[in-house]
Order: C-alpha cells, then sequence, then structure tokens
C-alpha cells in the first residue's frame, strides 16, 4: 500500500517533468494567448524542436490537465494561457510543513 498523494499533486509534478512542457510554459510566461501554429513555430525557431503540431497538442493537453495552462477560443482559433495559480494552489499547501515558524 502505498501512501495517498493528492492527486493534482501527481499531475503537476508529471507536467514539470518534461523539457519541452517547460519550454512551453515559457514561451507562455513570455506571451499569453498563443495558438498551437505559434507555440510550435517559437519552439522551432527558438530551441531547435522538431516535434509535430499532434506532439506539441498532447504536451498542451497534459499541461492544461495539470492547471498550469488555459485554453480559449477566438472564433476557430484556440489559444493558450498560463495560469500559475495551479502552482502556488498546490505547491503551499504541500510545503507548509517546512515552514512551520511562517505566519505569513
Amino acid at each position: 500500500m502505498g501512501i495517498p498523494l493528492d492527486p493534482n499533486l501527481s499531475k503537476l509534478f508529471r507536467a514539470l517533468g518534461d523539457d519541452t512542457r517547460l519550454l512551453i510554459l515559457d514561451e507562455l510566461r513570455k506571451r499569453n494567448d498563443q495558438t498551437l501554429f505559434e507555440l510550435c513555430a517559437r519552439l522551432f525557431d527558438r530551441y531547435n524542436v522538431t516535434l509535430t503540431r499532434q506532439a506539441i497538442t498532447r504536451h498542451l493537453n497534459t499541461l492544461e490537465e495539470a492547471g498550469l495552462i488555459s485554453t480559449a477560443w477566438s472564433g476557430r482559433t484556440k489559444v493558450h494561457s498560463l495560469t500559475a495559480h495551479a502552482l502556488t494552489d498546490t505547491i503551499n499547501p504541500w510545503l507548509e510543513p517546512f515552514f512551520p515558524g511562517d505566519t505569513t
């Protein structure tokens, strides 16, 4: 029997455990509201990432499932944005035991 973990924490760490996903998050940190095409182009131009659109979509789905990005439709175009609240909402309670004197 394993130790029960918060499923959101597992999703978050899984999403953050891939270099390509970290590059995607960094690109969205620099500029929100990007389409799949824009992200693919930026990843290729800046980092020489040569993944297919389908592979990038799978990475985006993992990030969305972890709550790290949100999506919205602008007409027929899907845009992706960084949502940092998943990091603070999930990580802060997990780290609280390590800061017992912190009352902020």
